[in-house]
Formats: C-alpha cells, sequence, structure tokens
C-alpha cells in the first residue's frame, strides 16, 4: 500500500477515534457531580443564580451538583481558579459582571482572560441598575434631573456600592453620556446607601433594581429610570433610559455559566440546551422576577462579555479606575 494512502487512512482512523471518544463522553455526561463556583458571597445575586441554576440541573440530570463559593478581588479569585480546572464540564463557573468585565477592565496583571481562558455557555439573567433620588429632590423626570445637574455641578452626590461595582461604572457613564458632574460617593453595601438616601446625605442612587423595588414601590424614594433596554416587571411605570431617547445606554449586572478552555463542544452545547431548559422553567423564572432571564448560545455570550468589555473599558479609562 502506497504511504500517501496509508497517511490518509490513519488520519482518517485518527478522526474517527476522537469522534467516537467525544461521543462516549458525552453520552456518560455527567456520571459524578459536577460544581458550579459561584465568586461571589453566599446569600448575594451571584451565589443565589448560581444555586438557582445548580438546583434546576441536579433535578434534570438526577444527578448532584453543587456550589462553591470563591470569594474576593472582584471575582478574581474564583475565576484564576475555575481558569486552572480540568476542561471536562464537570467544573463550571458563575461568570459574571465584575469577574468577566469590570475586573478585566480595572485589576492589572490579571491571570485570566475571561473570553480567551473560558468556554462561555451561556448568559442566564440581566438586571437592571435604577436611578433613584430623593423623594426631597425637585425633580420628577430624567430630564429634570440632568438639568438640575447642569445648573449646578459638583452640587449632587450618588451613591453606589462599591468602586467597580455596576453601579459605580452606571453613574460615571451617566456623567459622561449626559455632559453632567454628580458627585461618587462608595458605601460598602445598598442598606447603607438607602440609609443616606433617606436621609438626604447623597441626592442619587445607581444600584441594583431588584433590591431598590421595595423602597420605590413604597414611595419612599422616587425612580426615574432603569437601565436595561426593556423596562424591570418589579417596576414596570419606570421609564428606560432608552425609550427617554437622547443618550440612552445599557448597564447591566448579569450573570452566566463558562466553562474552562478547552471543554469539548459537545459538552458545552449539552450544557447550554440544559441550562436553557432550566431558566425557561417557572421555578427559576418566579424567583428571579426582578431579572431578565437571557439565554444565548455560547457564541452570542461570548460576543455579549465582549461588547461589555470595550463599554466598561472605556468608562475605566475616563475615570482613571484602576487597581494594582
Amino acid at each position: 500500500m502506497k504511504a500517501p494512502i496509508v497517511r490518509a487512512m490513519s488520519a482518517a482512523l485518527l478522526l474517527a477515534g476522537i469522534s467516537l471518544s467525544a461521543a462516549a463522553q458525552l453520552a456518560g455526561y455527567p456520571n459524578r457531580p459536577v460544581t458550579i463556583q459561584s465568586p461571589g458571597a453566599v446569600g448575594g445575586f451571584t451565589d443565589t443564580v448560581a444555586r438557582l441554576v445548580a438546583a434546576g440541573l441536579a433535578e434534570l440530570w438526577k444527578s448532584p451538583v453543587v456550589v462553591e463559593n470563591r470569594v474576593g478581588a472582584g471575582g478574581t479569585i474564583g475565576a484564576t481558579y475555575a481558569m486552572s480546572q480540568p476542561p471536562d464540564g464537570y467544573y463550571l463557573l458563575l461568570s459574571n459582571v465584575a469577574s468577566d468585565v469590570i475586573s478585566p477592565a480595572i485589576y492589572k496583571g490579571l491571570k485570566y482572560d475571561s473570553v480567551k481562558d473560558f468556554e462561555p455557555v451561556s448568559l442566564v439573567v440581566k438586571t437592571p441598575v435604577v436611578i433613584a433620588v430623593n423623594n426631597d429632590l425637585p425633580v420628577k423626570t430624567l430630564g429634570e434631573l440632568v438639568a438640575l445637574a447642569k445648573a449646578k455641578p459638583g452640587a449632587m452626590n450618588f451613591g453606589y456600592p462599591g468602586n467597580g461595582s455596576t453601579g459605580h461604572f452606571a453613574g460615571s457613564l451617566f456623567n459622561i453620556a449626559y455632559g453632567v458632574k454628580l458627585t461618587p460617593v462608595p458605601y460598602k453595601g445598598t442598606p447603607e446607601i438607602m440609609t443616606s438616601l433617606l436621609g438626604g446625605a447623597i441626592q442619587v442612587t445607581f444600584d441594583n433594581a431588584g433590591l431598590w423595588a421595595p423602597q420605590i414601590s413604597a414611595g419612599r424614594v422616587r425612580a426615574l429610570a432603569v437601565t436595561s433596554l426593556k423596562r424591570n416587571p418589579l417596576m414596570p411605570d419606570v421609564p428606560t433610559l432608552v425609550e427617554l431617547g437622547g443618550n440612552g445606554f445599557e448597564a447591566v449586572t448579569f450573570a452566566g455559566i463558562s466553562a474552562p478552555r478547552g471543554t469539548p463542544k459537545d459538552i458545552v452545547d449539552k450544557l447550554n440546551r440544559d441550562i436553557q431548559t432550566v431558566i425557561h422553567g417557572n421555578e427559576f423564572r418566579s424567583k428571579m422576577s426582578g431579572g431578565e432571564v437571557t439565554a444565548t448560545t455560547p457564541d452570542e455570550y461570548r460576543k455579549f462579555i465582549t461588547s461589555e468589555q470595550v463599554k466598561w473599558g472605556k468608562v475605566a479609562r475616563e475615570i482613571g479606575l484602576a487597581v494594582n
């Protein structure tokens, strides 16, 4: 038999072996516990999403799915660890705006690339920022807030939950987009912001819409807009920035699922299908009522992360925010 023919047959047999191996791997997946790592604290938004997805997959697969918390440094500790795990579908990352977008924009010398070092599986949920003001502030619309801010540059403060948070970036982007100067004031978390806003120490906040919905519905603060492309179901009367025209933009906290780079495509595709089944179910949707449940293909999730990195990277450079 001639050498070229032998080489061709060998290559064909090798490819067939690889295909059979991948098929066998997928057929048995999962045959042991799968771990979803949450880089956020127990009880927070990221952790809640991770546990809901884990519970849904465990029910669907009839196999354990556990949640592991590795918290700190804007999600970078957890993401760095997840990157180094075997790419076999048994260790997944609850990727989010902190680990995938904001931290890469502000932390120097990161050991991972949130797109190149992972296989994005699917976006799961997006939650907008709400722009809310103290009831004593003489504004009832976004246009009135912008006009007052332009008339008194630097006189009003906006509170947000920590440097590098979505609220911080959204407020900073608002200043840039609308040509105003609201003074940023960082807090440890939403409860402290609520105390200050209700007491009048700050006049405006940019923060997670779901967390503020009870205060808004009770009339304790006034919501002017949300930063999603669609109105939020918890506050359907509050318009979006896009609806209000002009310099509207989208600013959301998001969560999705990613796997270490090199995870077989067949497993990524199965994860994508099964995650979509879970998040479109009534159980998940009822517990994510303040968020926009958003399933994507792996490629769509990759493009979403990349576009968010471009947007928030520009804001980080504009405001000079960097962490060594």
